[in-house]
């Protein structure tokens, strides 16, 4: 946990001057204001797709009607160019609040944190942006984040309602 707070920190000095006026200035900021931890759980479905984890987590989504999450991951190493082994990525929660990563293969997770959303504001802001990640990048660096939020508040309708095995921000 200290490892993955650790990692979103050094995310945040990183915003650049025009957004130190805003509600969360970085994604990281936004996570750790309203994130919700979770702890990996083995992958029962088809082949995961490395590198795809917002398009296999909406297909996911759609498929299952599983509850689609935007947010970090800890990976068990640091090494490489992943501050703190903390990287954006996407999930689903099942029925039962597990996670069901598409993306990530077994035992590369150590914990997740990040917003489970709704099921109407993923659709809204993912059709409008014409992109897989509603709230973050990314696949695509040039795509901005979804500014909106950041600049002001996280709606009361984004998130979806709190699984059982959850943990909020605040508690942690």
């Amino acid at each position: 946990m200290r490892r993955l707070r650790a990692g979103l920190d050094y995310y945040r000095p990183l915003a650049p001057d025009s957004h130190r006026d805003w509600r969360y200035p970085t994604f990281a900021d936004l996570v750790l204001a309203h994130g919700r931890l979770y702890a990996p759980a083995p992958w029962r479905g088809s082949p995961q797709s490395p590198g795809q984890c917002f398009a296999a987590a909406h297909a996911l989504a759609d498929r299952e009607g599983w509850t689609y999450c935007e947010g970090y991951v800890l990976v068990p190493s640091s090494a490489g160019p992943v501050p703190h082994g903390a990287a954006e990525h996407a999930w689903c929660l099942t029925d039962d609040g597990r996670v069901a990563d598409p993306a990530l293969p077994d035992g590369h997770a150590a914990l997740y944190w990040g917003l489970p959303l709704d099921e109407a504001f993923r659709a809204e802001h993912r059709r409008t942006r014409g992109d897989d990640a509603v709230l973050t990048y990314g696949t695509n660096p040039f795509r901005a984040q979804l500014n909106e939020v950041l600049r002001t508040e996280l709606p009361a309708t984004a998130l979806a309602p709190l699984h059982p095995a959850a943990q909020t921000s605040r508690e942690a």
